[in-house]
């Protein structure tokens, strides 16, 4: 008879159950940091469970799920709190979009189109625009007639608005911008003689400024009333006054240009001839000037308009030969009727009213001697035929 024996396993020993507590201890604690809401999850269905009200649901200590799950983020402890508000309104939320919303624009739409520091035509020209080019409405005139743009290199001007397409854009959102003051157009002519005088004042007796070339462009300054001389500037900046007459205008139209007053002229005091009795007249071609004398009384003193360079008026001692209370006067280029109080002294040549301009002071006509109508009559009545005529500079 075989004896089996049973080997008896020994008691661990204390301080090998101690490990054992303390192992199971860790993994305690690594279950509870790995799943914190395992323990929440199963006081609620403990909780849910002893409720009068609550239906019974079975076995609810159903053990949890102890995989353990990825720690609450900021992201989901966000959405977690979005659940929990009160959802009866919705919540809009409002997200900052960056968006940026393009400039409106015109094209150019014609050929040769001019940006100009202002509104008209007159204004100067900033540069010229090419056909289909963009510009950035900045304002507009009140009529509209007119848009203040810029360019796509920075550059403010205006353009009509009839050389651009819209392209469907109200120009009434624009605000209404105020023109700048307008321009005087600059006016500009060419010498059109060889030698011709700039000269200190409108006449031909004047100081000479300097001598004016054949072609030289002139800046149009001024003019006198008559349009006879013009002010002017030169390339090399000097002023003075031209003669009309040696001005290429190329047809421009000299109105535009200010009326400038001559300087004032200086006339000394006749001087009577010595030994002349009676009546006789006196006449300063350099200041334009008629004296009568009664011997070597002054009686009269008169401004008058003498022969141009064209027609000079000749020098010399001449007498009266014939006078007309009204006489027709005819020439190549002029056709005057009813010239009054007309003394002849040489030939054709006379002392006579003149109504058909008013500018005496400056030379005008073709070699006569043209009086105010009133002061001719004056002088007329004055004088009689074998009056001496003192004609000189």
């Amino acid at each position: 008879m075989t004896i089996t024996t049973e080997r008896v396993q020994p008691l661990p020993s204390n301080k090998k159950l101690a490990n054992r507590w303390i192992l199971s201890l860790i993994l305690l604690t690594a279950l509870l940091l790995a799943a914190p809401g395992m323990w929440a999850t199963l006081a609620s269905r403990m909780a849910l469970a002893h409720s009068s009200d609550a239906p019974v649901l079975g076995n609810l200590l159903v053990l949890p799920n102890l995989t353990p799950t990825a720690p609450a983020t900021a992201t989901s402890a966000s959405q977690a709190t979005a659940k929990a508000t009160n959802t009866s309104e919705p919540t809009t939320i409002q997200t900052t979009a960056t968006s940026s919303t393009p400039e409106t624009t015109v094209k150019v739409s014609g050929y040769s189109v001019n940006l100009r520091t202002g509104p008209e035509s007159n204004f100067t020209k900033v540069r010229k625009l090419t056909f289909g080019e963009l510009l950035v409405p900045l304002g507009r005139l009140s009529d509209n007639t007119w848009l203040y743009v810029k360019t796509s290199e920075g550059l403010d001007g205006w353009v009509s608005t009839a050389l651009v397409d819209l392209a469907g854009n109200n120009t009434e959102i624009l605000l209404v911008k105020t023109p700048p003051p307008a321009e005087t157009p600059t006016l500009t002519g060419r010498v059109s003689g060889e030698p011709v005088n700039l000269r200190a004042a409108p006449d031909v007796e004047a100081v000479v400024v300097r001598k004016l070339t054949y072609g030289e462009e002139l800046t149009l300054l001024g003019r006198l009333r008559d349009n006879t001389w013009l002010y002017v500037k030169t390339s090399d900046g000097l002023e003075g006054w031209a003669h009309r007459d040696w001005v290429d205008l190329a047809g421009r139209l000299v109105n535009y240009l200010p009326v400038k007053t001559a300087p004032p002229r200086v006339i000394p005091p006749p001087v009577a001839l010595a030994g002349i009795e009676g009546h006789w007249i006196d006449i300063d071609l350099g200041d334009q000037m008629l004296y009568a004398f009664e011997g070597d009384e002054l009686v009269g003193s008169f401004l008058v308009s003498t022969g141009t360079v064209l027609y000079p008026t000749r020098t010399g001692m001449y007498h009266v030969y014939a006078k007309f209370p009204f006489i027709d006067m005819q020439g190549s280029d002029y056709n005057l009727p009813n010239v009054p109080s007309s003394m002849f002294y040489d030939g054709d040549f006379s002392i006579h009213g003149t109504y058909w301009h008013h500018n005496f002071g400056t030379r005008m006509s073709h070699g006569c001697i043209n009086m105010d109508s009133k002061e001719a009559e004056w002088l007329y009545n004055w004088s009689q035929v074998g009056t001496l005529v003192y004609i000189h500079w």
